[in-house]
């Protein structure tokens, strides 16, 4: 829906969109068009009809109650876990043949070509008899949440097989035709409707959302040996009933032409895929090559690169950050990228702004042209057709007024204590932290104009009353919200640290913080130079995070009135690490990522560095180890570009520092070994 089109909608049409959206603000917190617009969508339909019983359902009340949060509503907090044996893995990624040919190297024989379902892992369980026994998500990969009524209802799903003890793993996924026919104006995605509707706790409403199950694996100790191919596997899983997609055997001269032509046929399709998955066709091959960690060393995703289009550049927003810097954020005429509508996007700092606008600045009404890269982050690749009007660096910070200041790339100010811009985001980021689902951006903005939460200590003093007080509040959603803060008042040290939003101090120093110490009084205690003798941690990181913990010593005691802190039990002296993090070249070295990944998400490449008995530091030191680019940007570097974080690696090795600036294809290679 571009900019202009919702005022050529029906009434009907024009109550669903405002429904759509009024979720996605107050709920969802994932808003796909500005304010202004949706006050003037508001607008449009109360002309249309004054009496549209939408209007009265707009704010966090009317996103909860109406028919877009029934899932939400019904979901089982309480399901039973099951351990995954052997754990259901990632696949591995690449975005180009190049790299899908060096993987095929790696074994004999052809590959197998089938489609990357975009829906939802789970693994399905027959007893000794074949009959249907048990169901779980995936979850973890090691452990799953048990939904197996849930599944029962599943369209097709055989529940007596031929083959005892079997355990066949899918995707569940939701057919296009019926999100389509359905859902589409309510729900955000057809996996997203599936992943909630196979947690429900009346399992019998499962049935109503028509999900189907496509099984592409099965663990079958009866036919040890029997199953030689790939192919056999799937026409066996066939013949018993179980719906499967399309294979193709190919050799390496047949790769690109298999992904090509799935990638064309991908508007057609019944379902939803981002991808094409490669398997190795022989299992005597499969088993030879093993896996990592993280995914089968025979398997590999072969992703469909972000859609691209052209957009325009309409305003630049300033947000305040929870540590005090003003960014930038683009917003752009709504383009749909990979199945999502795209409004807003990061222009991340200064440096990275002014790039994009080159020698003549970055210009509003600017042509530019946006992707949305391995289908998840947009990105404003680069201005088109320049603008006419320059944009202009605030002098003055948009909360408070205080007068701005530039320190390297990012734009700051010293914020009056009472700027309402960065408390707000002191509290979001605590919200956030502390995982207290469904305080969105609108809510806590409307509890601390009303001066009920104005700082994070507020949250465990709330009631169901003050709740109501808000506009379109009700009591079933105020007493949500409160029982949601009681389950949180016992927490981990670290999440507590990181909760706090003192700058550096996030994941990995918090960690450290947490394992180094054995009391809060420690911690608080700690000195810079003291701090800065811990490898990773560094001069400048110590000093802001001593400093964070003293200035902010009056919002911890008064948290501590409320939480209770839980640290983590002391490791033995003698502890050993296991053989896979011992032999890993990222054992004991530590990782800092720049740019966004391609394969994973930081969050996920942090994990998998540390589970080898690596560290991943927040910000560039002396003594780091790699520095890894996301293929986003190493393009770029290799051209010319340098963002901070490389800037700094340079001057240290300058100053004969020894970090290793790399790709993200070599970090992958260094995971694999």
């Amino acid at each position: 829906m571009t900019s202009n089109n919702w005022q050529n909608l029906s009434l009907q049409d024009l109550e669903k969109a405002v429904q759509h959206h009024n979720r996605l603000y107050w709920i969802e917190n994932n808003p796909e068009i500005s304010d202004p617009e949706f006050d003037r969508m508001v607008e449009r339909l109360r002309e249309l009809d004054p009496d549209s019983p939408m209007l009265h359902a707009i704010g966090p009340a009317g996103a909860v109650d109406e028919v877009a949060s029934a899932l939400d509503e019904a979901l089982d907090p309480e399901l039973e876990k099951c351990v995954h044996d052997p754990p259901m893995l990632s696949l591995d990624k690449c975005y180009d043949e190049a790299t899908l040919l060096k993987w095929f190297e790696k074994f004999e024989g052809q590959a197998v070509a089938t489609p990357k379902i975009d829906g939802v892992a789970a693994s399905i369980r027959y007893d000794a008899d074949g009959n249907f026994l048990l169901a779980a998500t995936r979850g973890n990969g090691s452990v799953g949440e048990i939904v197996t009524d849930n599944v029962r209802q599943i369209v097709g799903l055989p529940l007596k097989v031929d083959i005892p003890n079997l355990e066949v793993r899918g995707e569940a996924y939701m057919p296009v035709s019926v999100f389509e026919k359905h859902f589409k104006d309510v729900y955000l995605s057809p996996r997203n409707l599936t992943a909630g509707a196979l947690k429900l706790k009346d399992a019998s409403r499962v049935a109503q959302y028509q999900i189907h199950f496509f099984a592409y694996d099965m663990l079958a100790p009866a036919l040890d040996g029997e199953i030689q191919t790939e192919i056999d596997k799937l026409k066996r899983l066939h013949a018993m009933g179980f719906e499967a997609a399309a294979a193709e055997v190919v050799h390496d001269d047949a790769l690109q032409a298999a992904f090509d032509q799935l990638e064309a046929m991908r508007a057609e399709l019944r379902y939803e895929t981002d991808g094409v998955v490669f398997k190795t066709n022989l299992i005597s091959e499969q088993r030879r090559l093993g896996h990592t960690a993280h995914h089968p060393r025979y398997a590999i995703a072969y992703k469909f690169q972000g859609d691209a289009d052209i957009s325009t550049l309409r305003e630049v927003h300033w947000s305040v950050s929870r540590t005090g810097a003003i960014n930038p954020v683009g917003i752009v005429d709504p383009v749909t990228l990979s199945g999502a509508v795209v409004t807003r996007v990061s222009l991340h700092n200064l440096a990275i702004m002014e790039q994009l606008g080159g020698e003549q600045g970055l210009h509003l009404n600017s042509k530019v042209l946006m992707m949305r890269r391995g289908g998840v982050i947009p990105n404003l690749e680069r201005v088109l057709e320049t603008g006419d009007i320059l944009v202009e660096i605030p002098t003055h910070c948009p909360g408070c007024g205080q007068e701005t200041y530039r320190q390297n790339d990012f734009l700051y100010a010293h914020h009056a204590q009472d700027c309402r811009s960065a408390r707000i985001k002191q509290i979001e980021h605590f919200a956030s932290v502390m995982e207290l689902k469904g305080f969105g951006p609108k809510l806590l903005e409307a509890l601390y104009d009303a001066r009920i939460i104005t700082e994070p200590a507020d949250f465990y003093t709330l009631t169901v009353e003050q709740m109501c007080s808000i506009e379109r509040v009700g009591p079933k959603l105020a007493e949500r919200q409160v029982n949601r803060i009681a389950q949180k008042r016992e927490v981990p040290v670290e999440t507590f640290l990181r909760a706090l939003g003192i700058d550096e101090l996030g994941r990995h120093v918090s960690k450290i913080l947490a394992t180094h110490f054995q009391s809060l009084d420690e911690i608080l205690a700690v000195q810079p130079e003291q701090l800065a003798e811990i490898p990773t941690i560094g001069d400048i990181i110590a000093q802001k995070v001593t400093d964070g913990l003293q200035t902010h010593r009056v919002l911890i005691d008064d948290l501590l009135q409320h939480i209770q802190l839980i640290f983590p039990a002391p490791q033995p002296e003698d502890a050993q690490l296991d053989e896979t993090e011992n032999t890993s070249p990222l054992y004991k070295k530590s990782v800092l990522f720049t740019g966004a990944l391609e394969s994973m998400k930081r969050s996920e490449a942090a994990a998998l560095v540390e589970a080898r008995g690596g560290s991943t530091p927040s910000s560039v030191v002396r003594t780091l180890d790699y520095l890894v680019i996301g293929d986003a940007d190493f393009e770029k570097f290799q051209s010319g570009w340098r963002s901070s974080k490389l800037k700094q690696a340079e001057q240290y090795n300058a100053q004969g520092g020894n970090i290793q600036i790399i790709g993200e294809q070599a970090f992958l290679k260094l995971l694999d070994n």
